[in-house]
């Protein structure tokens, strides 16, 4: 029996495989386009391949991810909320908070010792402090976002961004340029100011251990460096955080296959 997850995102659509026994068959990452829909069946296509399964030997597809109800070949769809708290606590069961970045918004999650729901609050207004906000400032500094973490980790010297917003953020950036600050100085100003941002969202749900990160944010290492320092606690970070949502809805698959069967 095989189930997948896919979690659709405002940046990237991830989907999973799973088997009966709860292992990875396969797992694919991929840019969102302008529709959803295109992007969840360009990924179906790819991840059936990398698994060598044909569409009917998937028993069900949940959808979870703000473009979960677009997706017209799911059997369900689960919250984002839910299906990242299922992929953390079967990832790691000593997780009780985390923390999702993604392309658009913000979560920070509170678990019981069972793994459930405990609270949760999001930021979904604004674009501060998320995979936007940190590809604007990349161009601003004009270098690669991949090489933004990375830089910031050369810093030696302590540079204030004041705003989150992206637009007076810019500015700043722009004025710090011109003072002739180094560039690695200013990349992890950027990643302070996003931590700071991360860990006040994070006390409005509490700051019970142990953190775990996720979303393709948790892939950037200044942001994480920026966030432990600030939080003065390590994150638990998956080898691929991007897929931890459709890992969650993978896993209520399971979950509702069992329960359905006669």
């Amino acid at each position: 029996m095989y189930v997948m997850g896919i979690d659709s995102g405002s940046t990237s659509t991830n989907a999973v495989i799973l088997n009966e026994k709860r292992e990875i068959l396969s797992w694919a990452v991929i840019r969102t386009g302008a529709r959803s829909g295109d992007s969840a069946e360009k990924i179906l296509r790819e991840i059936l391949e990398k698994a060598g399964l044909d569409r009917e030997e998937i028993s069900l597809i949940i959808s979870t991810g703000y473009g979960r109800v677009s997706i017209p070949f799911a059997d369900r769809n689960v919250t984002e909320i839910s299906c990242h708290a299922k992929g953390a606590h079967f990832l790691n069961p000593a997780v009780r908070t985390i923390l999702d970045i993604g392309g658009q918004d913000s979560k920070a999650i509170r678990l019981d010792a069972h793994g459930d729901v405990a609270d949760f609050v999001m930021n979904d207004k604004c674009a501060a402090g998320t995979g936007r906000f940190l590809e604007r400032m990349a161009r601003t500094l004009e270098i690669d976002i991949e090489e933004l973490g990375p830089l910031s980790l050369k810093s030696t010297q302590n540079v204030e961004i004041s705003s989150m917003c992206s637009v007076f953020a810019e500015s700043e950036v722009i004025s710090l340029i011109a003072q002739n600050k180094e560039t690695a100085d200013i990349a992890r100003g950027i990643h302070r100011a996003i931590a700071g941002k991360a860990v006040s969202l994070l006390k409005r749900v509490g700051l019970e251990k142990e953190f775990m990160m996720t979303g393709g944010v948790a892939k950037n290492p200044g942001v994480v460096s920026a966030l432990e320092e600030s939080m003065g606690s390590p994150l638990y970070i998956y080898e691929q955080p991007e897929i931890v949502g459709a890992l969650g809805a993978a896993l209520f698959g399971l979950e509702f296959t069992v329960t359905e069967q006669p």
